[in-house]
């Protein structure tokens, strides 16, 4: 599942895992409640997501990649 292409840049689950990690972590403190607001999922989404246990889909890798461009995160 790990090598599995979430979007047209073939980002695959790993590197949305690192994306998110990395947003969550400098954009919003570390905190899933944080990030999963502005990602409109819930924070136990979030963290199976980060931990692997959820599939990250191409809506939240969209989603992170704009959030991290308007606050200026290096995210890959």
């Amino acid at each position: 599942m790990l090598d599995q292409q979430v979007d047209d840049k073939g980002t695959d689950q790993e590197e949305a895992q690192v994306m998110l990690k990395t947003l969550r972590d400098h954009g919003f403190d570390g905190d899933n409640e944080k990030i999963a607001t502005a990602l409109g999922r819930s924070a136990e989404q979030v963290e199976a997501m980060i931990s692997g246990a959820e599939t990250i889909d191409d809506d939240v890798v969209m989603k992170v990649r704009g959030i991290a461009l308007n606050r200026g995160i290096d995210i890959e």
